[in-house]
């Protein structure tokens, strides 16, 4: 029976037509809040009575006739006899498409969509979270101007909920709810009415020819000829044939990535060391041949299997950072904890330079 009234209800929202003509607007953009009281046909194997409640909603008009909007519907129903209740919390999302233009004053809409419902029985027993899903349909009349940036709309609405749930004690299995609803739509940020069209002026006469574009600007000077601009140039003078990092200094065994940071006891990377990853990125760039062990090192703080385990992680995430901003080298991720220190682990000053990070070339050219 609820099934058929349903079905009455979304045919006759379907059916409902206006008198207006689009001309050329709609209300995409626009943002909406809906409050509504319902009025819930539970499913007949359920132990609770029918009841009245509401539903709160936010929604967003993201394309011409097609919006999505959030819902939520706390309603409590009584257990006759027992003087508990039985609490159906849902939280929903829809997607609602309106079938005549914006300026009808009679918009008749479908909707479809899903969410989680929590079905208490009693307050005493556990809490069953489960999926639902929900179709059904409504009207929106217009109450006052709707060519304004703002509009208010009578919403009524009917619609068929399905609670998937199975082996709860006192739920049925997969109910079937039907809820009818009546409130209020305050819509904000519609479109307006684009103004009358005006004629357009006659066009200009062709501008002059542009003047010839100037000569191009002499390359940035290199003066030791090994590919860095003298203005960024760390290391000037580099001997002839040597291979340089992203600021001009010789590279030798290793790439080393100073002020490369990490949460404590994290391999979670901090934002002060992103200028010394993209230092990383951009050298590696320049030498897509080289072969790459991205080592990472620890102080003695902690057991030898601990500083082991996050130091390999910590050599993993600057290896990620590194592919995923462009570097196409073949590389390797390799922690070695504590055991090659290059300080002292006595003092913090060596224990800082003992956390550390470094692009180890192990093979290519």
């Amino acid at each position: 029976m609820k099934r058929e009234i349903l079905g009455v209800l979304i045919a006759a929202a379907c059916t409902a037509s206006g008198s207006a003509v689009a001309d050329g607007y709609d209300d995409t953009g626009a943002v909406y809040i809906s409050a509504m009281a319902d009025y819930t046909f539970l499913d007949k194997n359920r132990i609770s009575d029918n009841a009245a409640g509401y539903q709160l909603g936010l929604g967003y008009n993201f394309a011409p006739n097609v919006a999505a909007e959030f819902n939520v519907s706390p309603n409590s129903f009584k257990i006759p006899g027992s003087g508990a209740s039985e609490k159906l919390n849902a939280l929903s999302i829809d997607v609602l498409y309106k079938f005549l233009p914006v300026t009808s004053l009679v918009r008749p809409y479908a909707l479809l969509g899903g969410g989680r419902i929590s079905d208490d029985i009693g307050g005493h027993g556990p809490e069953n979270s489960q999926w639902l899903v929900e179709a059904g349909g409504g009207v929106l009349v217009g109450l006052g101007d709707q060519t304004g940036s703002t509009r208010l709309q009578l919403r009524t609405e009917a619609k068929y909920r399905k609670e998937f749930i199975s082996d709860a004690v006192f739920i049925p299995h997969d109910p079937g709810d039907v809820i009818v609803s009546v409130g209020l739509n305050l819509m904000f940020g519609a479109p307006t009415p684009p103004p009358p069209r005006a004629e357009p002026p006659p066009p200009p006469p062709p501008p002059p020819p542009p003047p010839p574009p100037p000569p191009p600007p002499p390359p940035p000077l290199d003066s030791d000829g090994d590919g860095v601009p003298d203005s960024i140039d760390q290391c000037p003078n580099t001997p002839k044939g040597d291979r340089v990092d992203a600021v001009g200094c010789t590279i030798k065994d290793e790439i080393k990535l100073e002020r490369v940071h990490f949460a404590t006891d994290s391999a979670e990377l901090l934002p002060d060391s992103i200028e010394t990853l993209e230092y990383g990125v951009a050298t590696l760039k320049k030498y897509p041949e080289m072969v790459i062990e991205v080592r990472g090192h620890t102080d003695s703080t902690g057991s030898k299997q601990h500083n082991q385990v996050l130091s390999q992680h910590r050599a993993e995430s600057v290896l990620r950072y590194l592919k995923e901003h462009g570097v196409t080298n073949s590389m390797t991720a390799k922690g070695y904890g504590q055991e090659m220190p290059i300080a002292s682990n006595a003092t913090a000053q060596g224990r800082q330079q003992n956390r550390r990070v470094t692009l180890r070339i192990v093979g290519g050219p």
